[in-house]
């Protein structure tokens, strides 16, 4: 195509799930949602939910049009661990099928979650263990946007946990005194590798960067029933097979901030599917980009900027901006003090 790109805004994709509450259209001055607002996609290229540009020449395209219009120059030339390609032997049936009704060419889905009850307890297979169960790998990210006082989340099992403890704990209704609880304070990082049980608790706003998935399977769900008395579906066999029992997880390392007069840049995770940082702006800070991966910018505080050869955007906090990997470079200029976290591919 001729187009040149440009910094692309996208229409979120809400979901309302039976956990969710209403501050992500309250906090990033969006427009009202019908019910529950439990995730906002942000980037996302799945047959359970699609992207769509919002601004510029490209307006109304969906990201899986321009996955296949614009190959690296919007993905990028490195070799993306995403969901395995629609041909592929480890690619399993249903995947196959939702391939071909399009969706899944990008290698990450990229969401905010408000959680104002307690998500179940649940756990995603790996790259090994989804083909075992016909399933997506996902390891995720979580970076907490807001914590209210006392919020907590749960992630991995206490040392020593077997199996058999496991499943008698199931018998009792007890799985979460299995989970390990860590404050969620605003600013705290973890990383979720498939094979990973976790939770998350009520009152966490969560930015979370994932693989391309949408398989979750739930263990536990604290009893919850909806307004009909239903409870919702468990996964436990299929959860069995995908849970890591030795699994430890591991705190992030940050890199060394890189310090440009007012301007504070800093990697904070890096994983074998994603590289997540952080830029605390005050005044305009111009990036570089090597084309090996798009960018992606979600402003959490502030207003930003975003201005680049074939265009320009100013946002709000809420947003997302993609950047693709041809935009060689780009200056960030900040309309006040501003936080903007930044995704991209290794």
């Amino acid at each position: 195509m001729n187009t040149k790109l440009y910094p692309l805004l996208l229409t979120p994709v809400y979901k309302d799930y039976i956990w969710g509450g209403t501050s992500i259209p309250e906090r990033f001055n969006r427009e009202p949602q019908p019910g529950l607002c439990a995730e906002s996609w942000e980037l996302c290229d799945h047959a359970d939910g699609m992207s769509i540009v919002s601004n510029g020449p490209l307006e109304g395209a969906t990201l899986h049009d321009l996955v296949q219009d614009f190959g690296p120059d919007l993905v990028g030339t490195a070799p993306h661990l995403g969901p395995p390609a629609l041909h592929s032997p480890t690619c399993p049936p249903k995947l196959t099928e939702r391939r071909r009704k399009g969706g899944g060419g990008f290698p990450l889905l990229i969401k905010i979650i408000d959680a104002a009850q307690k998500l179940s307890v649940q756990v995603h297979p790996n790259d090994q263990t989804a083909p075992l169960v016909d399933g997506e790998a996902k390891s995720e990210m979580w970076y907490l946007l807001d914590g209210a006082p006392g919020a907590r989340f749960y992630a991995g099992l206490i040392p020593g946990t077997t199996p058999e403890a496991f499943d008698a704990a199931l018998e009792d209704n007890t799985v979460h005194n299995l989970l390990k609880p860590h404050d969620a304070a605003p600013g705290t990082l973890t990383y979720i590798r498939g094979g990973c049980v976790h939770a998350i608790g009520e009152g966490c706003l969560i930015l979370e960067v994932q693989q391309n998935s949408n398989t979750t399977y739930r263990v536990y769900d604290w009893d919850r029933v909806d307004a009909e008395g239903n409870s919702r579906e468990l996964h436990i066999e299929k959860a069995r097979q995908v849970i890591d029992w030795e699994l430890d997880p591991a705190g992030p390392t940050p890199s060394e901030p890189i310090i440009d007069g007012p301007n504070r840049t800093q990697d904070l995770l890096v994983t074998p599917y994603f590289r997540f940082g952080k830029l605390n702006l005050e005044a305009p800070h111009t990036a570089t980009n090597d084309g090996r991966s798009f960018h992606m910018l979600f402003v959490a505080k502030g207003t930003l900027t975003v201005s680049s050869e074939g265009g320009e955007e100013t946002v709000g906090a809420g947003t997302t901006v993609l950047l693709p990997a041809a935009i060689s470079e780009y200056t960030l200029i900040p309309g006040d003090a501003c936080e903007v976290l930044r995704v991209s591919v290794v």
